[in-house]
């Protein structure tokens, strides 16, 4: 079951499925969500391994899977902020030093045996 990577899906009437989950999570939950990352991968490997296609190639091409992932770090810093309602401003103040966030996008496509099977093991289908 996954946590963070919850899928879109999209068929084409040309008989191929994208699958596409984006996720955002702070520095802490990092590690659990690049282990879905690995899991949904590997899986897909392994499928491509047991039907012929061990490496996941352009649909285009000829293959029978393939994906794109791209994984976006950002460093940012909290601010505390107090009202001061006598001369209607905002004052800022450095927080609790700096904040970092990984944004992941992962997207699949497919043909059919690929899109039944994945949609089987990771959309409850």
């Amino acid at each position: 079951m996954l946590t963070y990577l919850i899928f879109d899906a999209h068929e084409s009437t040309e008989g191929v499925s994208t699958f596409e989950a984006m996720a955002s999570v702070n520095e802490a939950r990092w590690p659990a969500l690049q282990a879905e990352l690995v899991q949904v991968l590997a899986w897909c490997h392994a499928w491509g391994r047991a039907h012929g296609a061990p490496a996941p190639m352009a649909l285009d091409d000829g293959g029978e899977w393939d994906h794109e992932l791209s994984v976006l770090r950002e460093q940012s810093e909290a601010m505390d902020v107090v009202f001061e309602p006598r001369r209607s401003t905002l004052v800022l103040a450095p927080g609790a030093g700096p904040l970092t966030r990984f944004n992941a996008t992962l997207v699949l496509s497919g043909r059919e045996a690929f899109a039944a099977e994945f949609t089987a093991q990771f959309l409850g289908a």
